[in-house]
């Protein structure tokens, strides 16, 4: 594939996940949900109601419109664009608190959504070697086994609207270039990133997101 090709395949990618995330005009909520959630804590519609200053019947009828929002059985958030409370595979590290993400992909974006650096643990299902990273707003700081790939399932099999059944368990850390073609060879539709490129997948979806965020124009 050209490099060209490959660079519209990414925006096309970026694009299709994007309906995974809230709109551009929800970005603000969105990403004050996202920072209440990373302290470690459930966030009720009031505390998220009061922290974005807005009423509390608008905040909940906004968030009943997004999708793949977890909740625990008091009916609180406890799970949000890929960071939940919840133990996975993918552990978290901000700022002292060890939180979780629903798959290997979520661990490269949430950082740039949060505006925060992170140390990521998790494990090569291949090969069952342990993964280490430190990821940062703009990049990946460290990666340890090198080369460090991620597995994503073919889109045409993705329901946007259940990410974490259709998407998330298919999306992992691959340890070393024998581990990415067991993965491959075992499934040939769907693909495999260097961490690199999967960081860079990860940014250009959540780009409109997080600029709206910041109160810059969503493009």
């Amino acid at each position: 594939m050209t490099a060209t090709g490959s660079q519209r395949r990414k925006e096309m990618t970026a694009e299709a996940l994007r309906s995974t995330f809230p709109g551009c005009e929800d970005a603000p909520l969105a990403v004050t949900l996202l920072q209440l959630l990373a302290e470690g804590e459930p966030v009720t519609t009031a505390a998220l109601a009061r922290t974005a200053a807005r009423k509390r019947e608008d905040v909940a009828a906004q968030v009943a419109q997004w999708p793949n929002i977890e909740r625990d059985d008091d009916a609180a958030i406890v799970g949000f664009s890929g960071l939940t409370l919840r133990p996975t595979p993918h552990a978290f590290h901000v700022a002292g608190r060890r939180l979780h993400t629903w798959c290997a992909w979520d661990t490269l974006f949430l950082p740039a959504m949060l505006g925060t650096t992170a140390r990521v643990r998790s494990t090569c299902p291949v090969t069952g070697r342990a993964v280490e990273l430190t990821v940062a707003p703009d990049g990946i700081d460290h990666a340890e086994p090198e080369p460090l790939h991620v597995s994503f399932p073919p889109l045409a099999t993705t329901d946007t609207s259940n990410i974490t059944g259709s998407f998330c368990g298919h999306v992992h850390f691959l340890a070393g270039d024998d581990a990415a073609r067991a993965w491959q060879d075992a499934h040939p539709e769907g693909e495999v990133l260097d961490v690199r490129a999967a960081f860079a997948l990860g940014w250009a979806t959540v780009a409109p997101l997080t600029a709206a965020g910041a109160g810059r124009e969503c493009c």
